[in-house]
């Protein structure tokens, strides 16, 4: 007769021995997990047991009744409770948290550094202003040498302004660099740390163990990477894993590629470039070298802040400076001190060899009598009469022919030129005194002549009855801006008639208006200045600048001519000559005027720059007109724009940077936390679970132990009922 003879349990003994040893197994992985509930990075682990191979009998001793017979429980492995997936989307929401909030802080401190709209480069800009037009109220009353120096206090005010403005940018670019050095030196050393484990799990799963651990370090290792640049991982055969940022190994296996300290670069375009590069390439400061394509994630920020922010801040600054400065010299430069000396360059160049900007600008004016305050106007002078004739008044729209009104009345109509000179620049104003032309009455003529913009402006004062001719800066259009280039602005301007005729007033346009003694000869003009067309009671600089507060200037300064001509519709590259007024910094997007003529006509056009490039530090813009433009055709940045509104514009575009980066920020820290919630719901470590796994596996070890002394017990009552040992 069959019977059933287990081999190899001794009763029952072995089996509840393994069963001992995989509950202890179990417990002691449980309390691993409780032991690393706060570990950062650890996943939790969960022990899966599995029968015990059923048992196998000997010939003639089967080893089995009906129904299977087991052998108890083994370990079958060490699961790590654990999901890819959502650490690739945490790890993308991480890197662009940490891109964002690197920049909210760093754009904040440059915000707050600003100080703007309430302080700063906006406030002493408006406090400049106030000051300029308090010079302006004080009338004719006189000339007060603390309003006076109040606008060249004023004025040097908001040079500070701009120099602390610039050494913002300068410092918080420097900043970028330090703590992008530091990020680096940290990645490196992640690296390093990736590339050893991957050693040790590729191991670990060759000897079949394991690797649990070390897989939890690598990845948050590589979740703390991720808050440095973009990642991307792909997990081998062997259990290492790839670790690239946009297509380029970080890791490989055992192989760390270790990051270059940052540098600033050249782009192609000329700007400095932030970049960064692999140790292992060609010098990160090659001119052909862009850097890593990092993605997000900190350092991303740092190159995106230092290239895309700092350095634009930067230049609009110094743009800022430029047309400030040009635009008011141009206009204390052609006026007079009180005391009629040629009137200085307000702003000023720190380092008189470098250009003007933002960083090296300043009042170049300290002596309140030096501030140029009026303009030559023939009004103050003795060479212009009144032009009416005894104790008449003139109709000023009444023609110039035969005006009995007149003390000079033309027999007929007059057609002749003007020749005005402003700034070394001879410029023509033909002029038609017959019914209906552009000089039939004082009234047309002024308003003519004035919108020549010649830089003098035509008026009639009533009370003395005379015509004024005063020189005016606001009155400069692009085409005389164009054609002045290198010569400097002056005080003085002539004007000469084609028709002028000695001791024949009625010949000429200058004769009927009652300033035949501006002309010496045709075409010959008394220079007009502090010795012959001066008020020292005029304000005439002050009120010119006021209206270039109001007025739409080009920024930056710009004014050169190109030596090439240019084909309608093809592209044309023209080099910036060097100059020490303006900083040369123009950029892709900015529009600027060709060809200039009076009154705006054709071939004048708008153009957009399409690329810069810079060889040997000289900058060169490329733009296609849509019009043909013979050689030396002036180009000047489009007047599109008040200084106010430009640095309105610009602390607005600051503003909205600030803004974006606190939004993603907050959207992106959401974003990071929800997922990593999930994640952690998925592979985080449950105290409560894991004491209820714990309890579990005591109870089932304290029931295989006392399993065991039950048997034993049995066993010890047989061998004793047997009699053995007796």
């Amino acid at each position: 007769m069959a019977y059933f003879a287990p081999q190899g349990t001794f009763f029952g003994l072995g089996l509840m021995s393994t069963s001992l040893d995989a509950f202890q197994y179990a417990e002691n992985v449980t309390s691993d997990d409780i032991s690393n509930v706060n570990t950062p990075g650890a996943s939790r682990q969960n022990v899966l047991l599995t029968e015990a191979a059923p048992i196998v009998g000997t010939i003639g001793f089967p080893a089995h009744v009906p129904g299977t017979v087991g052998d108890g429980v083994t370990v079958a492995t060490i699961q790590r409770i654990h999901s890819n997936s959502y650490d690739e989307l945490f790890r993308g929401a991480s890197s662009s948290q940490n891109y964002f909030q690197t920049e909210q802080q760093q754009l904040q401190a440059v915000q707050s550094s600003f100080g703007d709209p309430n302080s700063g480069v906006n406030a002493q800009y408006t406090a400049f202003q106030a000051a300029v037009n308090q010079l302006v109220a004080q009338g004719a009353s006189g000339q007060s040498t603390s309003i006076n120096q109040n606008v060249l206090q004023q004025a040097q005010g908001l040079a500070n302004s701009l120099n602390s403005a610039a050494a913002t940018v300068s410092q918080q670019e420097a900043q970028v660099m330090a703590q992008a050095g530091t990020a680096v030196t940290t990645v490196n050393g992640i690296l390093d740390q990736i590339a050893a484990l991957n050693g040790q799990i590729r191991a670990s799963t060759a000897a079949g163990d394991s690797p649990n651990t070390y897989a939890d370090q690598r990845d948050y290792l590589i979740d703390q990477l991720s808050q440095y640049l973009s990642t991307q991982t792909s997990v081998q055969a062997d259990g290492s894993t790839l670790v690239s940022v946009n297509g380029q190994a970080l890791v490989n296996d055992t192989v760390a590629y270790h990051l270059s300290q940052p540098v600033i670069g050249t782009a192609l375009n000329g700007a400095p470039v932030f970049k960064i590069d692999f140790t292992s390439t060609p010098p990160p400061n090659a001119s052909n070298n862009t850097g890593i394509p990092l993605g997000s994630g900190q350092l991303a920020a740092m190159a995106d802040l230092y290239n895309n922010k700092l350095v634009v801040y930067g230049q609009q600054l110094d743009q800022f400076a430029s047309s400030l400065a040009n635009e008011t010299n141009r206009i204390t430069t052609a006026g007079y001190t009180a005391g009629g000396q040629a009137g200085a360059a307000l702003f000023q160049p720190i380092v008189s060899t470098l250009a003007i900007t933002a960083g090296n600008i300043k009042c170049g004016i300290s002596d309140p009598a030096q501030l140029p305050t009026a303009l030559a106007n023939t009004e103050a002078g003795s060479l212009v009469v009144p032009l009416n004739s005894a104790n008449n008044t003139v109709d000023t729209f009444a023609n110039f022919t035969n005006n009995a009104s007149l003390a000079n009345p033309p027999a007929a109509g007059l057609v002749g030129t003007l020749t005005i000179t402003v700034d070394g620049v001879v410029q023509t104003f033909n002029y038609n005194t017959n019914a209906g032309q552009n000089s039939d009455n004082i009234n047309d003529f002024v308003t003519n002549f004035n919108a020549a913009h010649v830089g003098v402006t035509a008026s009639f004062d009533p009370s003395s009855q005379k015509i004024v001719f005063a020189r005016d800066p606001t009155n400069e259009d692009l085409a005389l801006r164009g054609a002045q280039q290198a010569n400097a602005e002056t005080p003085d301007f002539t004007i000469a008639d084609s028709l002028w005729t000695a001791g024949t007033p009625a010949a000429s346009l200058v004769g009927v208006l009652g300033a035949q003694n501006l002309g010496t000869a045709p075409n010959v003009g008394v220079n007009q200045n502090a010795g012959n067309a001066f008020g020292p009671a005029d304000l005439g600089v002050a009120r010119s600048l006021v209206t270039m507060f109001n007025s739409n200037v080009g920024v930056p300064a710009l004014e050169f001519t190109s030596p090439a001509a240019a084909v309608a519709n093809v592209p044309i590259t023209v080099q910036i000559p060097p100059n020490n007024i303006y900083s040369n910094q123009v950029q892709v997007g900015q529009v600027l005027t060709i060809d200039a003529t009076k009154g705006g006509g054709p071939p004048q056009e708008n153009v957009t720059v399409s690329a810069i490039s810079f060889n040997g530090g000289i900058e060169s813009i490329t733009f296609t007109p849509t019009l043909a433009h013979a050689a030396n055709f002036t180009i000047t940045s489009a007047q599109t724009q008040t200084l106010g509104q430009y640095y309105g514009n610009f602390v607005t575009k600051v503003g909205l940077d600030v803004q974006t980066a606190t939004t993603g920020t907050n959207t992106q820290t959401t974003l990071a936390n929800n997922i990593n919630q999930v994640r952690q719901s998925i592979s985080g470590i449950n105290l409560d679970e894991e004491t209820q796994n714990l309890i579990k596996y005591q109870s089932a070890y304290t029931a295989a132990a006392h399993t065991i002394n039950v048997l034993n017990q049995i066993l010890q009552t047989t061998i004793n009922s047997l009699g053995v040992g007796q």
